[in-house]
């Protein structure tokens, strides 16, 4: 089914926003392209993983400001690779002309039928669709080029986060990762299938992608295919060493949360996993709680609780930034995750298979 019908489409859709708008306005931020990829070695990795603060943006210009102020603390920490949320991808929608008529529809009473929750609010998934219908093309076009140029002129990767993608009459749920010369390194749709995903019948991925850099091998899990130790034990085997993991906890992020997710993942598959995650007030009746975070495997840390990097709060804008020795990983043994009972397999094999 095509959740974008075209008597949704509107009689004069905003203009579409190109590359050379973008590198136009990127040039009067008078950016200083970064040596931080001169030297690549696995024994120093430098991630970042933001913490971005959710707003409305008047105009297009104070989106591109924005985004390439937390790129920049991100790359002045000497990070390689910046890590960014889940549906950073639909930030540039609030400065579309018009959008904000029908950003307001999008909250609903929670007893409507089909409503998402959100919080102590919830979310109509037709509404939604209906401003992705409208808008989506100049939204994707804005953060697409932004992120793009962004990449290029600090000389960094960017693992610009998620949205919501229109390709060929089909909604994916997609996340994307730009090279340090701006060009598209590779993307990585959504595997398993969150209400919203249910919601607005986007078809889940089949693939685990792992794209190499001058780093090392890294994936990306969005949302909750952080929480399917399937995704990731597949992501590792085929030799991910940092798993990239942009999220969005809309009922706020509780200390239980610190333990599962990424984290759960770099302890079973002995990788390193950076999350990022946007904050603040929606402006529809429901926050975004979060964090920057960095995973490392117990093994390498004094305290064992997996947190090797964390933002300062749950609320503020901030970054997470930690320079990673992937060399280490190769030597961790642990019997409770590694260790085999060969006698006790070859006992219970059919009741296990």
């Amino acid at each position: 089914m095509n959740p974008f019908p075209r008597e949704n489409q509107p009689l004069t859709p905003p203009d579409k926003v190109s590359l050379a708008q973008i590198e136009k306005i990127v040039d009067t931020l008078e950016i200083e392209p970064s040596d931080n990829l001169h030297v690549c070695s696995w024994e120093a990795v430098g991630v970042a993983a933001l913490q971005i603060q959710l707003k409305r943006y008047g105009d297009l210009s104070e989106y591109i400001s924005d985004m390439n102020r937390y790129i920049a603390a991100a790359v002045n920490c000497r990070a390689q690779i910046v890590v960014m949320p889940a549906f950073a991808g639909l930030l540039p929608l609030s400065s579309a002309p018009a959008a904000d008529g029908y950003l307001h529809r999008l909250a609903t009473p929670e007893e409507t039928p089909g409503a998402l929750r959100a919080g102590s609010a919830a979310i109509h998934p037709a509404a939604l669709v209906d401003l992705l219908a409208r808008f989506s093309d100049y939204a994707f076009d804005a953060y697409f080029h932004t992120m793009s140029t962004l990449a290029a002129r600090h000389r960094v990767y960017i693992m610009a986060g998620s949205t919501l993608y229109l390709e060929d009459d089909a909604l994916h749920h997609r996340a994307f990762l730009f090279s340090n010369e701006g060009a598209l390194a590779g993307y990585q749709d959504k595997i398993s299938e969150s209400p919203l995903e249910l919601a607005l019948e986007i078809r889940p991925e089949s693939e685990v992608k792992v794209f190499d850099t001058p780093f090392g091998p890294v994936s990306i899990l969005t949302g909750s295919d952080a929480h399917h130790f399937e995704i990731a034990r597949v992501a590792a085997r085929l030799g991910a060493k940092i798993l990239l993991c942009p999220a969005a906890y809309t009922d706020g992020y509780h200390p239980v949360d610190s333990t599962l997710g990424p984290n759960m993942r770099a302890q079973e598959n002995r990788v390193y996993a950076a999350m990022s995650s946007l904050v603040g007030d929606s402006g529809l009746g429901f926050s975004l709680e979060g964090g920057g975070r960095i995973f490392a495997p117990n093994e390498l840390l004094r305290h064992k609780n997996g947190l090797a990097a964390k933002t300062s709060g749950l609320h503020q804008p901030d970054v997470a930034y930690l320079s990673l020795n992937l060399d280490r990983l190769e030597g961790i043994q642990n019997p409770y995750t590694q260790g085999e009972n060969k006698a006790f397999m070859a006992a219970n094999a059919d009741k296990i298979f």
